[in-house]
């Protein structure tokens, strides 16, 4: 049975990133340190820390011990994961209204 990081990266590569997020690929650098790489996908996808990115199934290389990763990828499986998180309604319920025994 295939684990979830398996299922993320076939998830990823067949992922097709919208307009806007195509465009903000041409403005960013093509690989990223994970911290800058993090800082991203919080500004425009959803909060994730630097070292949640070490367990995502990203090809990774190693320069001047700094741990690059492409930027491409780490935009697809974000936009995977948003895709795939569930919508919840949130908010207060509606008032009970209760009847006063007379």
């Amino acid at each position: 049975m295939p684990c979830l990081r398996e299922n993320l990266a076939v998830e990823a590569n067949s992922v097709v990133l919208p307009p806007e997020l195509e465009e903000l690929l041409l403005t960013l650098p093509v690989r990223m340190d994970r911290r800058t790489l993090a800082d991203v996908i919080t500004r425009h996808f959803f909060p994730v820390s630097y070292r949640t990115l070490e367990a995502w199934p990203l090809p990774t290389q190693c320069v001047n011990g700094k741990a690059i990763v492409p930027t491409i990828k780490g935009l697809r499986i974000a936009f995977a994961m948003l895709n795939a998180a569930p919508v919840v309604m949130s908010g207060r319920r509606a008032p009970v209204v209760r009847k006063v025994p007379s």
